[in-house]
């Protein structure tokens, strides 16, 4: 039986890419053709695995909900980029954030939903605060101090990266609109938050673990 899930819970995945590498032979095969296409346009070795164990992640994890086998998952696409199930009776809603060699995958159902993950870099991103945020949101974060205008900086960032996300319009869309924020549980050193357009009750967290284990 399909996982079930409501407009008013989400599903927060995590994922430790490097320890599914002895799985991607697996992952690899759930691939549609454009797919492994994508696969084969990083130049590096590193990004042509860690894009195959993603998206072979994501597949598994959705046909978990679906009852639809990994391979035969069908996605359309938003105007910039944003994945969609088809053939989706259910409703489902997810979206997706990778940061070095973590990935996370946000699931609810009934509302569109937008997830961000960062690794803290050790400084201050002066000329994304000042381009990207507010004059409110720009001023606040300056009366911070050392780790704390980073830790700031990166919370701040996370939130408008899953906000714009959710509806997946691009980095200049209007914020206007109303969202439900929330700071997740992250590991040690990054910062993550989710957004949707509907009040959640529930953040349900779990480990994607490979096979092997």
């Amino acid at each position: 039986m399909p996982l079930s899930i409501s407009s008013q819970t989400v599903h927060v995945w995590l994922a430790e890419l490097s320890d599914f590498k002895s799985d991607m032979k697996a992952l690899l095969a759930f691939l549609s053709p454009d797919e492994v296409m994508r696969a084969e346009r990083f130049h590096f070795q590193l990004h042509q695995e860690r894009f195959i164990i993603s998206r072979g992640l994501l597949r598994r994890t959705l046909s978990l909900y679906t009852d639809i086998p990994p391979q035969e998952i069908l996605f359309s696409y938003g105007l910039h980029g944003k994945p969609y199930l088809e053939n989706n009776p259910n409703e489902l809603q997810f979206n997706v954030s990778h940061s070095e060699g973590l990935a996370i995958f946000a699931i609810t159902a009934q509302q569109e939903i937008g997830v961000d993950i960062q690794k803290i870099e050790p400084h201050f991103r002066e000329d994304v605060a000042r381009r990207f945020f507010s004059p409110d949101e720009y001023r606040e974060l300056m009366t911070l101090t050392g780790e704390t205008r980073i830790k700031g900086f990166y919370e701040r960032w996370c939130r408008k990266e899953a906000m714009i996300k959710t509806l997946g319009q691009g980095v200049f869309m209007s914020l206007s609109e109303q969202y439900c924020v929330e700071n997740i549980e992250v590991p040690d050193g990054y910062q993550g938050a989710i957004a949707t357009v509907r009040p959640i009750e529930n953040i349900i967290y779990k480990r994607m673990e490979p096979s092997s284990g």
